[in-house]
């Protein structure tokens, strides 16, 4: 159970992801904020000093305490993350998240290729049939989805990579309900909906990774994941 200062924190950390709050912007003083919230003035300063730690704000004695610019935003820790995957606004996150994922998923597939072991492989196999029975079922798809490219993280062996992704796990998964539900209104482009045409392109990905194929692997995984930006960027208009 969450004490006052932490359910403070979620409170106006929240406000300030939403936009309720905006960058710039100077909060309500604490005694303000105490009555508001019927709270004491040591929880408000515990709370603010929570915001701080997680780059939301910043206390002067002078300004007092100042919405920061999203860039000085900790991204990667998971109350951060919860409430921007919870705000429908914040669509732009959809479309970074896949960017940070171009970045990072196309090389994990070439260093599978190259490192990953028998077991590796039948984790792999696992994922990628499990990802076939799920066709025309978007939740298990979503959840397939996430376990295959996960399979191909691990067998990467790099730890950086395995870790960043496991804590952007939530932001992937609802990531690509997101992408699922906003592709069907461009049935022109299935890009990330659990369609066999989708599926072909997973299987493209597994193969080149059987087969040891560093440089296929990438390819075929940057392919994969620019279908997904296309569709964003053009459902949020980037």
């Amino acid at each position: 159970m969450k004490n006052r200062s932490d359910q403070l924190v979620h409170e106006l950390g929240k406000k300030i992801v939403t936009g309720e709050f905006t960058p710039g912007e100077i909060l309500p003083k604490a005694e303000d904020i105490s009555e508001r919230y019927e709270v004491s003035r040591t929880v408000v300063r515990e709370a603010f000093k929570g915001l701080t730690t997680l780059g939301l704000v910043r206390s002067n004695q002078k300004a007092g305490t100042i919405v920061l610019p999203r860039s000085e935003w900790q991204w990667w820790n998971l109350d951060v993350l919860t409430w921007v995957i919870e705000d429908e606004n914040n669509t732009d996150f959809l479309v970074h998240l896949t960017e940070v994922r171009l970045g990072l998923e196309p090389m994990a597939a070439a260093l599978a290729a190259k490192r990953a072991t028998d077991q590796d492989m039948m984790k792999m196999k696992d994922a990628f049939e499990r990802l076939e029975q799920s066709i025309g079922d978007e939740k298990a798809w979503a959840s397939a989805d996430y376990d295959f490219h996960e399979s191909i993280l691990q067998a990467s062996h790099n730890d950086l990579m395995i870790n960043t992704v496991k804590t952007l796990r939530k932001a992937l998964v609802k990531s690509r309900e997101k992408t699922i539900q906003a592709a069907k209104d461009f049935p022109e482009s299935p890009y990330d909906t659990p369609t066999k045409e989708v599926l072909d392109r997973h299987r493209a990905i597994y193969d080149a990774v059987i087969a040891r194929d560093e440089e296929l692997a990438r390819q075929k995984m940057t392919e994969l994941i620019l279908r997904v930006k296309r569709i964003l960027d053009k459902i949020y208009g980037f």
